[in-house]
């Protein structure tokens, strides 16, 4: 045959056994001491509700027979001391093809009763194996319990595990069982039809579960795909309701494999008769043990169950109701009797310290579940009445209610309403003093922060609810600015504020600026700036930055500055200087025909408006601009013009201007001998002479002095003595070249 199996003696009770597991993990134990060994103990104990109750003896409702049942060391209670989400089930029966205790850590269970006969097991195993494949059944497994039906249906969990699925998956080893109900009228047949249903089946099908139909999707110890297939042909696609065994799921590491958590159910006739028979077994041989596992307390009576869910559609979890926050729920829910028509009435206790309509909505006094309906939900608002108050209670009592199968005693749940925490929330400037903005495109960061609110909360500036709780603004007048908070329980956001002051700004202002210079002339030029916020900067383009520059151009050209404000705000301009073009002096000179002495002065300069002549002999002109001149004596003379034009360019020029005559004599109008060297003799002068002579004359017509030489002078003495002081006469005859003469008389004063 196959593997041999493991024996061991008498009753254990499995307490915390860790063998295989790691040190933490929580195993599963098993206690089938007397009475936890006893079927029909164990169906009504641990199986049904304690309000559920069984009838004293299992019959076979078919023949009215009793079941005959025994204690076993196959079947026992299990249960883990603390929750474990890797199993499913955390206490109930456990039914083994072995001792009960096989299925904890370190423990090898008892022997199972060897080759057994169960038909209605065959029934099941037939339709799951190819034809000659093994039916044998060993160490079967038992319990079996009948009741009077309490609603219109029935259900259980369980969950089955197994030592064949390491290495005998697809195998004739297809260790199988099945829940047996038998009664009339099950799943809706006829009221008068008997029937024998098995409830151990795939979800959704009407395959059994058994080793074959629920593993991990593969053949294993040499099986083959088609014997899988033949028992269920979806056996690949319902490997995922197989887990395979891990130390976490606290069982015995030999059963390599469970399935989930799955649930027996039917539909019954309240108030009929009822067996269920529990069964399974070993299939060809009894080496390799199985074991279902069937939930404490979920085979129960019809109940109705008051659920309170707080703050329903929020994303924080309070057992109190919020103000304002999403509604809560009273779940309504009923389990059996789904065929009546139920009305459930409610009350207000009159302990409830909240007020109907005013602390919350006024809620319905029944709620009627039609046939077929499992349900309803009462839902409970309470009211945000911005009112300060203690926790608040509603309690609602269900009225007993009554059907057919079954009555439902009264029920209390209470609601606790509690204040909204609302969210405070403090806007401000960083840095706080700096609330005024005095340049343009200067920016300020607006920082909001806020505390408590209920659920979500988010805080957004202005209008922009993506802006989260910081920005940064730069306005371009004062501007308040509103920071949003809002959370899951408020229909408008709370606000609060803080204004951005923009003082008054004047741009930088410039004027044209021109300067105009004479040709090689200097001249200081300054920038023209002013507003802006001071202090204003510049920078020529020429490298200096003070406010004014000296320049020295050659020609005309701008002179570019850039001036730079307190707030960085920029502005560029420049100053233009002028040259002017340089004036230029011309004259022209035109000796007279007549006198030679005598010389037209013409002023041909460039435009300008100041001139002055300057004859060379002395005399200047400053009011004619064609000026005639005479020379006292023929002989050369540099002759200038110097003209000014409107700007005060000058310039001038200069010519040698010759004037001669013939001849040309000279006779001073009076002397003063007095021995200063300055005009102390009458000499008369002259060119061209040939020939010379000179008398003078006091005033009584004698003769004083006689000269005929020119280079001799009269020194005012008369014959060694001083000429008195007075007007005397003189006569000049001169013999001039080409025979000609000239005879020439005046006066001449001597002064003292």
């Amino acid at each position: 045959m196959k593997r041999l199996k493991r024996f061991a003696l008498g009753v254990v009770v499995a307490v915390g056994l860790f063998s295989g597991s790691r040190v933490g993990a929580q195993n599963i134990n098993v206690n089938n001491t007397p009475p936890k060994n006893n079927p029909q103990w164990l169906a009504q104990n641990v199986l049904v509700g304690p309000q559920f109750t069984l009838l004293p003896q299992a019959m076979n409702l078919v023949n009215s027979a009793f079941i005959n049942q025994s204690s076993s060391v196959q079947i026992g209670k299990f249960y883990y001391t603390a929750h474990n989400a890797n199993f499913g089930l955390d206490s109930g029966i456990v039914m083994v093809t072995g001792g009960a205790n096989d299925v904890v850590p370190g423990q090898t269970g008892a022997a199972g009763v060897g080759a057994s006969l169960s038909a209605n097991l065959l029934t099941v195993l037939t339709t799951i194996v190819p034809p000659g494949s093994s039916t044998n059944l060993n160490d079967k497994a038992s319990i079996a319990f009948t009741f009077i039906a309490p609603g219109d249906s029935i259900k259980f969990d369980y969950i089955f595990s197994s030592n064949e699925y390491a290495s005998y998956t697809c195998t004739q080893y297809n260790d199988v069982f099945g829940f047996f109900l038998i009664g009339k009228g099950i799943n809706a047949n006829g009221p008068n039809t008997w029937d024998t249903v098995n409830l151990a089946r795939i979800p959704g099908t009407t395959v059994p579960v058994a080793v074959n139909t629920i593993n991990g999707g593969s053949p294993t110890g040499g099986g083959s795909a088609a014997t899988c297939l033949a028992a269920n042909p979806n056996y690949v696609t319902h490997s995922m309701y197989f887990n395979s065994n891990t130390t976490a799921a606290g069982i015995n590491p030999s059963y390599t494999g469970f399935t989930d958590v799955f649930t027996a159910k039917a539909r019954v006739r309240c108030g009929f008769p009822y067996t269920i028979k529990m069964q399974i077994a070993d299939v060809a041989d009894g080496a390799l043990n199985s074991a279902v596992f069937i939930g404490a307390r979920s085979f129960v009576l019809p109940t109705i169950t008051l659920t309170p869910a707080t703050n329903t559609g929020n994303t924080f979890a309070d057992t109190n109701i919020v103000e304002g926050c999403k509604p809560s729920a009273l779940i309504i829910q009923r389990a059996g009797a789904t065929t009546d028509t139920m009305t459930i009435g409610f009350l207000l206790s009159p302990t409830s310290t909240a007020t109907s309509g005013l602390d919350y909505n006024t809620l319905p006094a029944s709620v009627t579940l039609l046939p077929g309906v499992i349900s309803d939900t009462v839902y409970i608002q309470a009211i945000d009445d911005g009112v300060v108050e203690s926790i608040e209670t509603i309690k609602l009592i269900m009225q007993p209610v009554s059907t057919f199968c079954a009555d439902y005693p009264s029920q209390t749940v209470t609601f606790r309403i509690r204040d909204k925490v609302s969210a405070s929330m403090t806007a401000s400037i960083a840095p706080l003093s700096n609330d005024t903005i005095t340049c343009p495109g200067e920016q300020v960061t607006l920082i909001g922060s806020f505390t408590n609110g209920e659920g979500t909360t988010r805080a957004w500036w202005g209008t922009d609810t993506t802006s989260g709780n910081q920005i940064v603004v730069s306005p371009n007048a004062t501007t308040t600015y509103y920071y949003n908070v809002l959370d899951e329980c408020m229909s408008l956001a709370a606000m609060d504020s803080v204004t951005v002051y923009r003082a008054p700004y004047d741009s930088i202002q410039t004027q044209p600026v021109t300067k105009v210079i004479c040709p090689g002339g200097d001249v200081w030029i300054a920038h023209s700036g002013s507003k802006g916020k001071a202090p204003l900067s510049v920078l020529w383009e020429t490298g200096p930055t003070t406010d004014s520059i000296h320049v020295y151009p050659s020609f005309s050209r701008y002179y570019s500055y850039t001036l730079t404000d307190a707030c960085g705000v920029t502005k560029s301009d420049s100053v233009y200087v002028k040259v002017m073009p340089i004036p230029t002096a011309t004259f022209a000179a035109n000796i007279d025909g007549v006198n030679p002495l005598k010389v037209r002065f013409m002023n041909t300069s460039s435009p300008h408006v100041r001139f002055a002549w300057y004859f060379g002999d002395g005399d200047t002109n400053t009011v004619d601009s064609v000026a005639t001149h005479i020379y006292a004596i023929p002989g050369t003379y540099p002759v200038s013009l110097r003209i000014t034009d409107s700007l005060g360019c000058t310039d001038s020029i200069q010519l040698d201007i010759t004037v001669q005559m013939d001849y040309y004599f000279y006779i001073p109008t009076g002397f003063t001998p007095n021995n200063d060297r300055l005009n102390d003799a009458f000499v008369v002068k002259g060119m061209g002479i040939l020939a010379f002579e000179m008398e003078v004359f006091n005033r009584w017509g004698l003769r004083v002095f006689y000269s005929n030489d020119m280079s001799q002078s009269w020194d005012g003495n008369i014959n060694g003595v001083s000429a008195p002081e007075d007007t005397y006469t003189y006569r000049v005859f001169l013999q001039l070249p080409l025979g000609k003469v000239h005879e020439e008389w005046g006066s001449v004063t001597l002064y003292r």
